[in-house]
């Protein structure tokens, strides 16, 4: 049952589970005689059956108690809103004969709570804190599928893979991080399939929704203090200051949105897209990429298979992944070291039309290059050569 918000329920509120259950067993049965996704099965059961064989019951072994541990040091981000999570949904899962799990960015549960019984119950599946559940892993379930899909997930009955699940109902929503826009972890609650109800899908996700909403609260109060430290470069020259992921808390002289994109971070000179070369320094809390003297830079552009240009300066390469008609404009520009004017361009430009076409793709391209590229007429600023190909 799709509902306005977009989330897709498993059955609506008015279905027989035990019926439903039973209807879904023979696509299930469907699906494992023939290894085909029968009609009927909902979409996002349909596409994780097709990523997956039905042969086998996959079987998940819990990690160490100290590789537990560090697992949980290390998603120290997803710990600080645990009390919300429990607070918000730990007293429905309790009254509903549900658990609540909250497991990491790689699909380990890291968190369990909920009644002894179904406690007991999910440690007989190996559903247990430290044993993987993705796909891969132990087939269709929610948490498993959350990842894949990136958005909340219903799992009912017979939906699930393994057969041994088959009387469970599981209810994820991924918690997408802002800062480094992945998956930081899911959050899930599972119970007999009797439970099942679609409302559980939106209080899910509305907890996850808060909890992001605290993340980035604490983000934002993250970023305030690193602009704080960067304090004594003020009146220094042009500089941006950066978390550990890009994201931007003070531009000096720098025209820069919200995020910029950086390499691996160290200390010294390197090249930033949108900014050109810089030099880096750690603060407190992030970076400070200052204006650089610009060094001898080589740029290598590559035009199969993944359009990209190598810009190496001061003993360090990035990487810059362009369009395949960017790619081939910087081609042109490294074979004619003297620059092109918007004539030759449209001249040598398969399907360049008019001369704003040539001037809307050199400010896109000069913006993602940062300096690499001068005007009137357009060139390289720095030794280019040409690979076809990666090979």
């Amino acid at each position: 049952m799709s509902t306005a918000s977009g989330l897709e329920a498993a059955l609506t509120a008015f279905e027989d589970p035990t019926a439903k259950a039973r209807d879904l067993l023979r696509l299930h049965r469907a699906w494992a005689h023939t290894h085909e996704v029968p009609a009927g099965a909902r979409g996002v059961v349909a596409r994780s059956w097709l990523r997956q064989s039905p042969e086998g019951d996959k079987i998940s072994t819990p990690i160490s108690d100290h590789a537990l541990l560090a697992r949980r040091e290390r998603s120290r981000l997803l710990g600080s809103v645990v009390p919300i999570l429990k607070d918000r949904l730990l007293p429905l899962a309790q009254e509903a004969g549900n658990e609540l799990v909250v497991s990491d960015d790689e699909g380990y549960p890291l968190w369990m709570f909920g009644p002894s019984p179904i406690r007991r119950r999910s440690d007989g599946l190996g559903f247990v804190e430290g044993a993987r559940w993705r796909e891969g892993d132990v087939g269709t379930n929610s948490l498993g599928t959350a990842m894949e899909e990136r958005r909340p997930v219903q799992i009912f009955g017979p939906e699930h893979a393994r057969e041994d699940q088959h009387a469970w109902v599981c209810t994820s929503a991924p918690i997408l991080d802002r800062r480094a826009r992945v998956p930081l972890g899911v959050v899930t609650l599972s119970g007999a399939f009797r439970t099942a109800h679609p409302h559980t899908l939106m209080l899910v996700t509305m907890a996850v929704r808060e909890a992001v909403d605290t993340l980035t609260g604490q983000h934002e109060r993250d970023l305030r203090r690193v602009a704080r430290a960067s304090e004594p470069y003020a009146g220094s020259g042009r500089f941006v200051v950066v978390d550990p992921h890009g994201w931007v808390a003070r531009a000096e002289g720098y025209g820069v949105g919200e995020r910029v994109w950086v390499p691996s971070l160290h200390e010294g000179t390197l090249w930033v897209p949108e900014m050109g070369q810089v030099r880096a320094e750690r603060i407190s809390g992030g970076w400070v990429l200052a204006e650089a003297d610009a060094a001898p830079a080589h740029v290598e552009v590559v035009l199969r298979p993944s359009p990209r240009v190598l810009v190496t300066t001061a003993g360090s390469t990035v990487e810059i992944a362009l369009s395949e008609r960017h790619a081939e404009i910087v081609a042109l520009l490294a074979q004619h070291p003297a620059g092109l004017d918007t004539a030759a361009l449209m001249a040598l430009l398969d399907g360049a039309t008019t001369p704003v076409t040539i001037r809307v793709e050199m400010s896109r391209l000069r913006k993602r290059l940062g300096g690499l590229v001068d005007s009137r007429p357009y060139r390289l600023t720095a030794r280019a050569t040409v690979r076809a190909d990666a090979g």
